[in-house]
């Protein structure tokens, strides 16, 4: 993987799934790209062999390494899979994925990928990615998982690879985000008055993920709904123009006096406390090939008002989630009212069916889907 001293999306599933195979006694290590001494790694290491990861390793790169860096880095991959005898190597995101194809084309070991956003030709041209379509049809045994059925028809599409090496597993939640109780003491944290309601946006602050797009939206009415607006994540500073978009944001909260409803929360590890002290999940995406967070929600019985785009409808079927088009300040608005506006037997019925969906994303699930696919290339070893 990248890193692991912030747990996000795929590097979070990453150590998830590492950590449900060594309790299943599947021997699951973790390796990073970088280097240990980075800040917060050795903290993030000792909690990981804590959690009964029984090596943690690195590759020793620099973060965002030039291409001649990647060439090194198969090397010492290669080495390492060889020295340690792994049967499989599991990856997400490019630069893994890249360096785990070319050290797997020959020798015992396999690789699996997981796909874990919509890929298209138009955006993700850059050379990173132009080298990676091309090592994905050079190394023919890498196998591929995609996080939903909409993210698979891209991938087929932008890759050129045949069906057959791709697969859809969902992604996955802990039990531990079912059923949270909400924390009195978090209000009184946070400064919101008991009787408030609370609007949460949980993920990166990048320019594609709409953050802008829901200020525009509820900072008009956040007075009048008793409404509080928090932002949990980091601003994402490798998608351009999202730190001059978090900029603007915080201009626009402070020009129109809203410090006091809206605050940026930054990097949080008590997700499930703040969801189940809110009313409403906001996802204002314009891309998204899963989201997490929408079945974090769900899990939670919090409501989810979201964009209408690429894998979200597939993951809210069979919900009562309200859908709207991205960029579309007033309709997102309106889907906010609506969903707050619910008398409390749709409320319940909402909560029920959001409940029921998020069964279908329970870590265990896809445990077993990941196994049943480490085994399935292994016997063609």
């Amino acid at each position: 993987m990248t890193q692991f001293y912030e747990l996000r999306g795929a590097e979070r599933l990453a150590v998830e799934l590492a950590c449900d195979l060594n309790r299943q006694g599947i021997h699951a290590d973790i390796m990073s790209m970088y280097s240990p001494d980075l800040p917060g790694v050795p903290e993030a290491t000792e909690r990981l062999l804590n959690r009964g990861i029984p090596n943690v390793r690195f590759l020793g790169m620099k973060v965002h390494p030039p291409l001649r860096d990647l060439f090194g880095a198969v090397r010492r991959l290669r080495a390492v899979l060889s020295e340690q005898r792994y049967d499989v190597v599991e990856t997400s995101q490019v630069s893994p994925t890249v360096i785990a194809t070319w050290a797997t084309l020959t020798g015992r070991t396999r690789h699996v990928a997981g796909l874990h956003q919509v890929f298209d030709r138009a955006r993700e041209n850059s050379w990173r990615h132009r080298f990676w379509r091309v090592s994905a049809r050079i190394n023919r045994r890498t196998r591929y998982y995609a996080i939903s059925n909409f993210v698979r028809e891209a991938w087929l599409e932008y890759s050129g690879t045949p069906a057959v090496r791709t697969r859809t597993i969902y992604n996955a939640i802990p039990d531990g985000s079912f059923d949270p109780e909400p924390d009195p003491a978090l209000r009184e944290e946070l400064s919101i008055p008991p009787d408030a309601r609370i609007a949460i946006y949980i993920g990166r602050l990048a320019s594609y993920k709409g953050c802008d797009v829901l200020l525009d939206a509820l900072a008009p009415v956040l007075e009048e709904l008793n409404l509080y607006l928090l932002y949990v994540g980091t601003v994402d500073r490798e998608v351009a123009g999202s730190e001059q978009m978090v900029e603007r944001m915080q201009e626009k909260v402070a020009r129109d006096g809203l410090g006091e409803r809206v605050r940026f929360l930054g990097y949080r590890e008590d997700v499930p406390r703040l969801l189940a002290s809110s009313q409403v999940l906001t996802h204002p995406t314009r891309m998204e090939g899963f989201g997490l967070t929408l079945v974090e929600a769900l899990a939670a019985s919090v409501p989810v008002v979201a964009t209408d785009v690429e894998g979200i409808p597939e993951v809210l079927e069979n919900t009562d989630s309200i859908m709207v088009p991205a960029d579309d300040p007033a309709a997102f608005r309106q889907a906010v009212i609506e969903t707050l506006g619910r008398d409390a037997a749709a409320a319940a019925r909402a909560a029920s069916r959001g409940r029921a969906r998020a069964e279908d994303f329970r870590i265990a699930r896809r445990t077993a889907a990941m196994t049943a696919l480490f085994s399935e290339i292994l016997e063609d070893r």
